[in-house]
């Protein structure tokens, strides 16, 4: 028989989330921050893994991935900082630009293969991508190319709660859904302290279009604790 978490969740049954987004700067890494910390102190075992970062910085002969290293942090330091983010490029682009500029070429299938490390003791694994659901990853292979390697995983999409992102959102889950991708969840993020009107309505009208829905609302400044009435919710949906 299979034991339970404190939260409930099947302890034998690993569960993955890959955090995309709508665009870039929409709060991906912070979210992924606040959930990780929030699952590691609700008693669950957690993972974290940043496929491929660009916009990284050499500290002598290491080089250093902020987001990675915030997001192994937040999860209290698992396995190492090359496991969770094994492939670093310098320049502040797409990687498959930022890995041309060195020389070099970003490894698809260690995109992929990366990810297996994390099935393994953790009761969840949270898996950051790079940019938007359809930005490159590598030559010829988008984020969303990786989410079908991992499948089965649940999808959440973070979007930023301003204005336009109605569009964004909508357009990001409809085209998702067109490639047999369905996203769990969706999460607003108010990336700014000072909101524009539509930041108490963009829920209920993203809900009105779309079949995804709105799980979470993350606040300007939120902790770990702020995320806890929705959190598992995430959970809560039938995996793959």
């Amino acid at each position: 028989m299979n034991q339970l978490s404190q939260d409930g969740t099947d302890r034998a049954t690993p569960r993955r989330l890959f955090i995309t987004g709508t665009d870039t700067d929409v709060g991906k890494t912070f979210i992924g921050c606040l959930l990780a910390e929030h699952f590691r102190h609700s008693g669950m075992q957690v993972g974290v893994y940043k496929p491929v970062a660009s916009d990284c910085r050499d500290e002598g002969e290491e080089r250093v991935a902020e987001d990675a290293k915030r997001l192994w942090n937040a999860a209290g330091k698992p396995r190492t900082l090359d496991e969770v983010c094994p492939q670093k490029f310098i320049a502040p682009v797409a990687p498959p630009q930022a890995a041309r500029a060195e020389g070099r070429t970003v490894d698809r299938e260690l995109l992929v293969n990366g990810a297996a490390n994390w099935n393994l003791n953790f009761d969840i694994s949270i898996i950051e991508g790079a940019g938007g659901l359809f930005s490159p990853l590598a030559d010829g292979f988008l984020n969303a190319d990786l989410v079908k390697r991992l499948d089965p995983i649940d999808v959440v999409v973070v979007a930023a709660n301003r204005l336009g992102t109605i569009h964004q959102t909508l357009a990001t889950c409809r085209a998702a859904r067109s490639l047999g991708i369905t996203p769990k969840g969706i999460i607003l993020s108010d990336v700014t302290e000072t909101l524009d009107r539509s930041a108490e309505q963009n829920a209920r009208e993203i809900e009105n279009y779309c079949d995804t829905p709105v799980v979470g609302r993350v606040r300007f400044g939120a902790n770990a604790a702020d995320v806890q009435s929705w959190a598992h919710r995430l959970l809560a949906v039938p995996f793959g």
